[in-house]
């Protein structure tokens, strides 16, 4: 015999049904709005990018390697070979342990314009090691602009000129660029270029972030290039020395500072593999996740706009298969939020040059991230450390000023 249903379950239900439909369809249209906004955004600074500034300014490109012998003869090697006519690499070894600094002297034997520094201690208490690394070469450089790019980064031979030409069209004084995302193993084809190419083109407003519109920021340090006299105004890594996400910090000190930033497409500029193995994937993006968002909107607005976007991404990514499972009241739209989802993932895939797989495999990757956000969040709420390349950081980063050392 059927269970009967009471009139207020039976209204609760449908109540649900219509609040979570009529969110997905809202949040559809709005990220296709700002995608479709975004992708113009990224053609028109193309389109204007056309020329050098006369003369070119002299560009320190600066490099932190820690243990980074797979990819760190690839990197600068294709930093040396920069068609830009003015320009400095300064590469920082943490010490690394595998090889690196031997790999770096040997190149730097042959390269002129190679520096190299070996660093054998290790950071000042409360600093992230990264950025002391960044602070050190900062200190070390001559350029006019200088260039924080990721010793597993790969740049093709108008990076430089590209970014500096981008910059200077659009009169920033600090300019990001997310590269091309190789990936190879099923983990990183599942969940990279999810999280770092779909959801900001999503999510973020470039226009406004160039513009300076809002409280949002948003930068990539896998490529951060800044104007040196801008960077030491709003007291560079020293500045931002205890923060865990290190480029969105430093984004929010240069908005802060009444400095133009933007973050533009580098598909074409770089190439970067960030992570090799299923391990490396969720503890990199562990780290960042939730402390992107944090950094992204500082204070109380970071767990308002966490429990918003919760609710609509859950809409959009877990909903919809529900629906389609239990065939209540307007199951029929689950379909069309899915294949609406499905179009915009295309539109990124097409428009970035990646793999058509990666449209298939939306929702795998959407609830891989929603599992990595609830394992941040307990492990926020419990107060553990992340482990990064040997070293521990804590869940929640101090908020005093100890351990900062003026710039060089």
């Amino acid at each position: 015999m059927e269970k009967a249903v009471s009139p207020l379950s039976a209204a609760a239900r449908l109540l649900f049904a219509v609040a979570s439909h009529l969110t997905a369809v809202a949040a559809l249209l709005l990220l296709t709005r700002r995608l479709l906004a975004n992708l113009r955004f990224l053609q028109g600074v193309r389109r204007r990018a056309v020329s050098l500034p006369v003369p070119p300014p002299r560009v320190s490109v600066l490099v932190p390697a820690r243990d980074e012998a797979a990819t760190i003869a690839a990197c600068v090697t294709s930093l040396l070979g920069q068609d830009y006519p003015d320009f400095e690499v300064i590469v920082l070894d943490d010490a690394s342990t595998d090889g690196t600094g031997q790999q770096l002297d040997a190149l730097a034997a042959a390269h002129p314009r190679l520096r190299v520094i070996h660093a054998h201690d290790d950071p000042p208490a409360a600093w992230n090691a990264k950025s002391y690394a960044c602070h050190r070469l900062a200190g070390a450089a001559a350029g006019e602009w200088l260039l924080f790019t990721d010793a597993d980064t790969w740049h093709t031979p108008h990076s430089l000129a590209r970014g500096i030409a981008q910059a200077a069209a659009l009169r920033v004084d600090l300019l990001s660029a997310f590269p091309f995302q190789r990936t190879e193993t099923w983990s990183e084809r599942l969940l990279v270029s999810f999280i770092v190419d779909f959801l900001p083109l999503l999510g973020l407003d470039f226009g406004a972030i160039w513009r300076g519109e809002g409280d949002r920021v948003a930068a990539n340090g896998q490529y951060l290039l800044v104007r040196a006299s801008s960077y030491r105004g709003v007291g560079g890594h020293a500045a931002v020395h205890s923060e865990l996400v290190d480029d969105f910090a430093l984004a929010r000190r240069f908005r802060a500072g009444g400095y133009r930033s933007a973050l533009v497409a580098g598909t074409d500029m770089l190439h970067c593999r960030m992570y090799r193995s299923a391990r490396q994937v969720v503890g990199g993006f562990s780290k960042n996740l939730l402390l992107g968002l944090e950094a992204a909107s500082p204070g109380g607005r970071a767990y308002r706009r966490a429990a918003l976007f919760a609710w609509g991404y859950a809409c959009l990514f877990v909903l919809p298969f529900f629906h389609l499972l239990v065939r209540r009241a307007g199951w029929w739209l689950a379909p069309v939020e899915l294949g609406w989802l499905a179009l915009l993932r295309g539109l990124v895939a097409w428009h970035l040059r990646r793999p058509a797989l990666e449209v298939l495999t939306t929702p795998l990757a959407a609830w891989g991230v929603m599992a990595l956000g609830l394992a941040a969040f307990y492990r926020r709420w419990r107060g553990g450390q992340t482990v990064w390349k040997g070293r521990f950081y804590p869940a929640r980063p101090p908020k005093d000023g100890g351990g900062a050392a003026p710039l060089p």
